[in-house]
């Protein structure tokens, strides 16, 4: 008979659950749920999953518990400096866990030292015992669930990493050759969003596919830095196909192969690079050597053009030049798998990238803490000051896993959480009050608990996903709710109790959640929106400011703080659209808001590549005039950007595009010039080289602007932002 992979793993959860209760309800032990517990929160799609989510929860308990000693250690007497003390160690899991590699770790270790809190009923003398029971009850689910999942129907990630590679090479391929035919005939390249949304899903599945694979896979495992290094190359030269196709679209149809050397045999290697990757990724085999490849541009009949002409094509050389750069190192990583202890890839600068956006001060992961600490303050001062508060401390303790998981899914709909949660719970009632009671023995009860955690699995997964909040609330409040026991004991009062707990949990989540902005998807939306073009401002208002300033250690944070917003803002803005029903939206349409999208990618990959022009040997080349006209496209494009960010100054667009062409009839008559530079000596013709990327780069931000200046105008964001009903 045939089973569909949802069909195995939630047999495997359901399966897991019995025999932990099995065991734990044969060595007596009191607190069954928190085996259980760890057997639900680590249940994946995938056996890497599902080992890697043991690791860290067994890793980050002990780390927990550790910091909850301490704390305990430090604050035995005082109620008020231990719960500061713990909002201060939740506080910075949490924020960690947003950007971490590791946000497992980071979660358990947020939530399990008030799991232990709450065993001890609040007594902290009891927290060494009941740490050491906390520990035992997780280790007996996490080795059942691992053990279940390797052994029946094991769904290993290494199958899922090739075919995650060879998915993302063929990707690569048929991007870079639509390029290069439109290189060759001459036609205008449009920027293709849906093309663009799918190279970098896919890229994100291979990253994810690879760190799954490293924990199922011993093959894997032992190559596992070529393996991200390989990872890192593949993201690396998406990121040039994105740069190079933006390129092209200001360039294309000039028949750039006129005026760029030797590019039919440019062309015919590159395709061959992209062909030998594939072919040595799915065979398993060696991609070969690859000699370096420079596209140099021909002086002579590049003097023909005019300066943007001219500044289009320089745009379009340096990115064909990055690609070549980044193919090549791609082949080495592939290179290194078949022989990793000759392995020349480095991830350093995936090391540093990781650590910057990991440290770099990020609005809206403080936002996500401030909503942590009210919910936790808010759950706590309700226990100490309410009497005889139902569910006591297990509030606190749940309002805190739930909005610790919330904060790296910040756009979920908690109304829809809630009332999946409580239909759950209420479908649980005949099995509490008609069917429990009547079970003569342990196997009539494991039958109930696998078909019960096997059914809301099955649906849970096919509508939700497996790793949706929702499916890991459905599957733990019916567990709260039984008690699985060997003294077990019926109550409706209990039993409307919890469900009481769970509305009460819900509605003070719904406040902090709006403290200390507002958690409404389509406001979250425009903030970030409003954020990226503001830091884009001021990057590129930043490079003419004088170079005292410039080597000021606060100006540096500031301008990194700046360029961290601009890195990550495209993310979040993809992050908070998922949200948003675009059945429902309000002020714009669907078409509109895709195209939005779609100009703030392009900008914010523009200005990072402005803001990387060395600017120093520009002025090798560039006269004061000319500078003093870059220095004006500047200001007018800053004021654009502030003012479409939402600081309404009185500016306009066609000023932008004066100045924009200032540059240009300046430069214009000097072009000739320029060139005769090239060949100066290298250091000049790197001045020249910069230079005309530069203009090219303002070309395209000018487009950009002037195309978005116009959408947004068209859209109504106030009423787009307006507060609706759940």
């Amino acid at each position: 008979m045939y089973l569909s992979r949802n069909a195995k793993e939630s047999i495997k959860i359901a399966l897991a659950l019995v025999i932990v209760y099995a065991i734990a309800m044969g060595i007596n032990w009191e607190k069954p749920f928190w085996g259980a517990f760890a057997v639900i929160v680590c249940s994946q799609a995938n056996l890497g999953q599902s080992l890697n989510r043991a690791i860290l929860w067994m890793l980050g308990t002990l780390f927990a518990l550790l910091g909850g000693w301490i704390i305990v250690a430090s604050f035995p007497q005082d109620r008020w400096l231990f719960m500061i003390a713990l909002s201060v160690w939740v506080a910075g899991c949490v924020y960690i866990l947003q950007r971490s590699k590791r946000q497992y770790f980071w979660m358990t270790c947020g939530y399990v030292i008030l799991m232990l809190w709450d065993a001890t009923g609040g007594d902290l003398s009891l927290s060494y015992e009941e740490g050491i029971f906390r520990i035992q009850e997780s280790l007996l689910g996490i080795i059942v669930y691992g053990l279940v999942a390797v052994l029946i129907w094991p769904n290993c990630s290494r199958e899922e990493m090739y075919e995650a590679a060879v998915s993302l090479l063929d990707m690569h391929r048929a991007f870079a050759n639509r390029c290069f035919l439109r290189i060759q005939d001459r036609k205008k390249v449009k920027v293709l969003r849906d093309k663009r949304v799918e190279l970098l899903r896919a890229d994100t599945r291979l990253r994810t596919a690879i760190n799954d694979a490293s924990s199922d896979s011993y093959e894997i495992w032992e190559c596992r830095r070529q393996w991200k290094a390989f990872g890192y190359r593949t993201t690396a030269v998406s990121q040039s196909l994105l740069k190079l196709e933006e390129g092209l679209a200001l360039s294309s149809d000039l028949g750039i192969m006129k005026f760029l050397l030797n590019m039919n045999d440019y062309l015919e290697v590159m395709r061959g690079r992209f062909k030998r990757v594939r072919f040595a990724i799915a065979e398993d085999e060696v991609a070969g050597d690859a000699r370096e490849r420079v596209v140099r541009g021909d002086v002579e009949k590049v003097k023909e053009l005019s300066t943007p002409e001219t500044a289009a094509i320089a745009v379009t050389r340096r990115s064909l030049n990055d690609l070549e750069v980044e193919t090549r190192a791609l082949i080495n990583a592939v290179n290194d798998l078949k022989n990793p202890e000759f392995s020349s890839s480095s991830t350093s600068s995936e090391r540093e990238e990781y650590w910057f956006g990991l440290l770099m001060p990020d609005p809206d992961r403080l936002a996500n803490v401030v909503r942590v600490l009210v919910g936790i303050w808010i759950s706590y001062l309700a226990y100490l000051f309410v009497p005889d508060m139902i569910g006591g401390l297990l509030v606190v303790l749940l309002i805190t896993i739930i909005a610790i998981i919330a904060s790296v899914s910040p756009q979920i709909n908690l109304f829809k959480s809630c009332i999946y949660t409580i239909l759950v719970c209420l479908m649980s009632a005949p099995l509490y009050f008609l069917v429990m009671p009547k079970l003569q023995g342990f196997y009539s009860l494991g039958l109930m608990v696998f078909f019960w955690t096997f059914t809301i699995s099955y649906f849970a997964n096919r509508m939700f996903g497996a790793q949706s909040m929702i499916r890991t609330l459905a599957l733990l409040f019916p567990q709260i709710i039984f008690n699985f026991n060997n003294y077990q004991t019926y109550s409706f009062v209990v039993y409307t109790n919890y469900i009481f707990v769970l509305a009460i949990i819900f509605c003070i989540l719904a406040v902090s959640r709006n403290i200390p902005i507002s958690s409404h998807p389509e406001r979250n939306f425009k903030k970030n929106v409003n954020r990226l073009l503001d830091s884009a401002a001021r990057l590129v208002v930043e490079g003419d400011l004088p170079a005292l300033t410039r080597r000021s250690i606060f100006h540096r944070l500031y301008i990194l703080y700046h360029l961290n917003i601009v890195v990550i803002s495209h993310e979040k803005i993809l992050y908070w659209k998922e949200g948003i029903d675009v059945n429902n939206v309000k002020g714009m349409s669907r078409d509109q808001m895709r195209r939005v999208i779609d100009l703030l990618m392009l900008i914010a990959n523009q200005v990072k590549i402005l803001y990387g022009i060395d600017h120093s040997k520009m002025k090798l080349v560039a006269t004061k005039s000319m500078l003093r006209e870059v220095f004006i496209w500047r200001s007018l494009a800053g004021k654009i950007l502030f003012y479409l960010s939402g600081e309404k100054r009185n500016i306009n667009i066609k000023s932008l595009r004066r100045g924009y062409r200032r540059i240009f009839d300046r430069v214009n008559v000097d072009v000739g010039g320029l060139m005769e530079l090239w060949e100066k000596d290298e250091e000049t013709a790197k001045g020249v080289s910069n230079f005309l990327y530069f203009l090219g780069v303002t070309h395209c931000i000018s487009n950009y602007l002037d195309e978005f200046y116009k959408l947004s105008e068209s859209v109504d964001w106030k009423y787009f932002c307006e507060e609706r009903c759940l």
